[in-house]
């Protein structure tokens, strides 16, 4: 069994989400978004009563207090467009103290439909490299970050060169996508660095229908579509 005495979770879920109003808490399959992060960190076990949701929005601490988890309120300087989530992760491990924990796992609520099982392999994966920090990553599948290309004076051009413009089976197979379901840090150690992604970083590879990332509507429609890949007893 895990000691729940060294882990400590964040799920930052601020109120001011532009493109989709009231992100965090939006209607996603019969639940608020956000609720289906904090089961996650419920259900991996790893937490005990040390789960915290950090918000400026009396609407979403009131729900994250309804799914029985601890809140922290964000004050305005951690709350705006500019704030970083080292910010807010300083500020909460300030607010708890972080002296008993030697562990943080930040979740954000944007992404549903990691699992419960991705917390707990991903807090595996770390002890067991000893790591500093981890960040959960996709492989980008038919999508090769080498192909970009952009478009200057109503032209297109490739923006890193012709150098990879190659048979995709030619190209490197160790390049990933940052995704922000999951980070791992070793409190200690972020305290010296203040960052998430510093020296000794690895890695945990989230399949693909688990790495919905939504900021927009058409992201949260494509993940209500990618919902029953991931949940098919729920439908």
């Amino acid at each position: 069994m895990p000691d729940t005495t060294k882990n400590i979770c964040l799920i930052p879920a601020r109120g001011g989400s532009k493109r989709i109003p009231k992100k965090n808490i939006v209607d996603f399959h019969g639940k608020p978004m956000l609720a289906y992060t904090i089961e996650a960190a419920q259900h991996s076990g790893l937490f005990g009563a040390h789960i915290y949701v950090s918000s400026d929005s009396e609407e979403i601490l009131h729900v994250a207090s309804s799914y029985g988890v601890k809140t922290v309120r964000r004050p305005a300087e951690f709350s705006g467009d500019t704030a970083s989530l080292e910010e807010v992760t300083q500020h909460v491990l300030r607010e708890v103290g972080q002296t008993t924990f030697e562990n943080l796992c930040l979740l954000m609520p944007n992404c549903p439909l990691r699992t419960s099982e991705d917390v707990t392999a991903s807090h595996a994966r770390v002890i067991e490299s000893g790591a500093n920090c981890l960040m959960s990553v996709l492989r980008y599948e038919w999508l090769y970050p080498f192909w970009a290309l952009q478009e200057q004076e109503g032209k297109l051009d490739f923006f890193f060169g012709k150098k990879y413009v190659v048979d995709s089976k030619l190209l490197p197979k160790d390049i990933y996508c940052p995704s922000g379901a999951i980070r791992w840090i070793k409190i200690a150690n972020f305290l010296v660095e203040n960052k998430f992604y510093g020296k000794d970083l690895t890695k945990y590879v989230l399949p693909f229908e688990r790495g919905a990332d939504i900021d927009t509507y058409e992201d949260l429609e494509l993940a209500k579509k990618l919902y029953p890949l991931v949940y098919p007893s729920n439908i």
